[in-house]
């Protein structure tokens, strides 16, 4: 039924003019999946020997490019296992199913380094459906994407006229352009966000823009902004603009068998340099070489290198004592970096059973509590049962969650077999997912000093680069920090 279904679909959006894109992707990449660029590791004339702290995409894509440039790298990750916050569920699930517990998915335009590595490594990338024929609960109603661009019932929910000739034709995650456009194009550096002529806007609330240009009291519940600086927004805003990247793309991609393909490949190249289990508990940042300490199976022992790259997040890494110690405004920078967690879902059901209840997709959003939205993942594996994905806070039981779409699902009933979850808030080293937004006149006191080395330590991964875009920031920040150490 799967496979009939698909082939509907592509054959329907085919004649609908809309899925050519789409297609001509899918068929370049899977003749691409079995060619894999050949590995070498260069001679480098200024070798170094570096410590990576975290094995995270960060992490590993820090110390892949320093090995390929000739160095002697060493990762420390904490935990029993590589990838961070990308993880992919298998244990638990029948019919070689999987979930994707952490890292969602990848866009292009946009995460431009990670498709190079998904070349190089010979992946394969599978078409993500789930931000489209989107299903939303407003008020306690549900509206298909053409009820929300319907312009009776925008006008209906509070939108002006402006808002609603936009809405008509723009998906609602890009409703935030239609006031900020005119601002974006004085961003020429985008790594760069001061002396352009915006720098008073850090001590103003995003919202006061949306209000100056007229939005309604509709769109600002909807577009929320009151405790974030303007100019971090507007900087975000022309990131994502100057790259050509969509505020909220609908058309969103994965890797097939699930998103943790790509660190099991670097740690497949990077092979014993990559030392799981081992804790750092100490760094000494002296003027020549770091001194890093660690703890494995109760055995303390200290590596002398070069340079320390810090790939673990900010809170975790505030555990690690570093003598002497960082300057104070680094310290802070460090400190006020703010993150989300949450709780990823994995429900495997014996069936499609939403096509039953009328419903072409399982793609929704939800207002409930303990559960904000469902989607359906890994629908490549050639079996009836299916894989339904869920996204709700931390601290509640998967079986709650399970309740929780139970008592909103719109449809008549589900063929649910299992509930499992993966509580971001509870894991020890990988609590954090992605950064948020920075508050009022917070930016000039963290950027871009947040990037910036302190003596021989670096600093790269999710956090460590202008956008929050999870491992689009990683693999960047890797770069970034894998040239400064090579050049130094």
């Amino acid at each position: 039924m799967k496979d009939n279904k698909r082939r509907g679909f592509i054959k329907n959006t085919l004649l609908a003019g809309a899925s050519m894109p789409l297609l001509g992707m899918s068929q370049s990449i899977e003749q691409k999946e079995k060619k894999v660029t050949p590995f070498k590791i260069n001679t480098s004339a200024n070798p170094k020997k570096i410590v990576v702290g975290g094995a995270g995409m960060g992490g590993l894509c820090t110390a892949y490019e320093l090995m390929r440039l000739g160095h002697d790298v060493t990762v420390l990750e904490a935990s029993g296992r590589h990838g961070g916050h990308v993880f992919t569920v298998h244990d638990g699930l029948s019919d070689g199913l999987y979930g994707d517990g952490g890292q969602e998915h990848i866009t292009k335009p946009g995460y431009e380094l990670y498709w190079k590595y998904i070349d190089e490594f010979g992946l394969t990338v599978l078409p993500y459906e789930r931000r489209k024929n989107l299903l939303r609960s407003i008020g306690g109603k549900f509206y298909t994407q053409e009820m929300l661009h319907d312009p009776s019932v925008l006008k209906g929910m509070g939108f002006n006229q402006r808002e609603i000739d936009h809405l008509t034709v723009h998906p609602w995650g890009e409703l935030k352009w239609l006031y900020i456009d005119s601002y974006l194009d004085k961003f020429e550096d985008e790594y760069q966000p001061f002396g352009i002529g915006y720098d008073d806007f850090d001590e103003v609330p995003m919202v006061e823009i949306y209000k100056k240009e007229g939005a309604s009291p509709r769109a600002l519940e909807l577009l929320g902004g009151k405790n974030s600086s303007a100019l971090f927004e507007l900087w975000y805003s022309a990131i994502l603009k100057k790259r050509g990247v969509a505020n909220f793309p609908l058309d969103v991609y994965h890797l097939k068998g699930g998103n943790q393909m790509l660190p099991d490949a670097f740690a497949k190249r990077l092979g014993p340099r990559v030392w799981l289990n081992h804790r750092i508990t100490s760094i000494e940042n002296g003027k020549n070489k770091v001194n890093v300490t660690y703890v494995r199976n109760n055995e303390t022992n200290t590596i002398e290198a070069d340079y320390y790259v810090n790939c673990i997040p900010p809170p975790a890494f505030k555990k690690i004592p570093v003598s002497p110690a960082i300057s104070a405004e680094k310290q802070y920078a460090l400190d006020s970096v703010a993150y989300d967690s949450y709780q990823r879902f994995v429900f495997q059901a014996s069936s499609e059973f939403w096509l039953e209840d009328g419903l072409d997709h399982i793609n929704m959003n939800f207002e409930h509590p303990d559960l904000w939205s469902v989607w359906q993942s890994a629908d490549e594996v050639d079996t009836h049962r299916v894989i339904v994905l869920g996204t709700g806070p931390g601290g509640i039981s998967p079986q709650r969650a399970l309740a929780a779409f139970r008592e909103v699902y719109p449809g008549k009933k589900d063929t649910i077999e299992q509930a499992l979850g993966r509580d971001w808030t509870k894991q020890k080293y990988a609590p954090t997912c992605e950064r948020l937004a920075f508050p009022m006149g917070e930016l000039k006191k963290i950027w871009p000093l947040l990037i910036e080395p302190e003596g021989r330590i670096h600093f790269a991964g999710a956090y460590a680069d202008n956008l929050n875009w999870g491992t689009e920031a990683a693999t960047r920040s890797a770069n970034r920090v894998a040239k400064e150490i090579d050049e130094a």
